[in-house]
């Protein structure tokens, strides 16, 4: 009997870690327009790659253009199913991170500039909410949230197809129970 009271202990308390919510933060998106979270988030499910260091850009660019490529065109969205893409900039001296927003700016598409929105500010509340682990630190946290900014999916692992359709099985799940 105490295995199986066990188990269901180590269940519930997983399925109360993945239900936090997102911490706020505000940061202006690099087409100038300022995004305030999760009162922006939109009425369906949105999908947040975050990098917190430098060397995450590959990790987080290979996520950002697979969701981009599935979620949205030229044209606008295909989908009920935002996206962000939020480097953190916190740990960079404040006095160079307009040199280096400057420089984001210049190498990231016009079409995903209304969704990368660099931040300065609450790394480590985001660090927890996504968990963050210090033996991956350049890899991207994906995660996906609904209106209410609860985490409903989470990785940190490389892209792969297989873990693309799991999120976004879960994105249209929470796209579904909106309408």
């Amino acid at each position: 009997m105490k295995p199986l009271c066990l188990t269901a202990s180590l269940l519930i308390s997983s399925l109360t870690a993945t239900a936090s919510t997102i911490p706020p933060a505000t940061g202006t998106a690099l087409d100038g327009h300022t995004v305030m979270l999760p009162r922006d988030l939109p009425g369906h499910a949105t999908v947040l790659i975050l990098g917190f260091s430098q060397h995450s850009a590959d990790t987080t660019t290979t996520w950002e253009k697979q969701v981009r490529a599935a979620l949205v065109t030229a044209s606008g969205p295909k989908t009920d199913i935002a996206f962000y893409d939020m480097p953190f900039l916190e740990d960079a001296p404040s006095l160079i991170r307009p040199f280096i927003i400057r420089s984001i700016r210049k190498q990231v598409p016009d079409v995903v500039k209304p969704n990368f929105v660099p931040l300065t500010s609450g790394q480590s509340a985001w660090k927890q909410a996504s968990g963050f682990t210090s033996s991956a630190p350049d890899a991207a946290y994906v995660l996906l949230v609904d209106k209410a900014g609860t985490i409903r999916w989470q990785t940190h692992e490389p892209y792969s197809e297989a873990l693309f359709a799991q999120l976004a099985q879960a994105a249209h799940a929470i796209a579904a129970e909106t309408k």
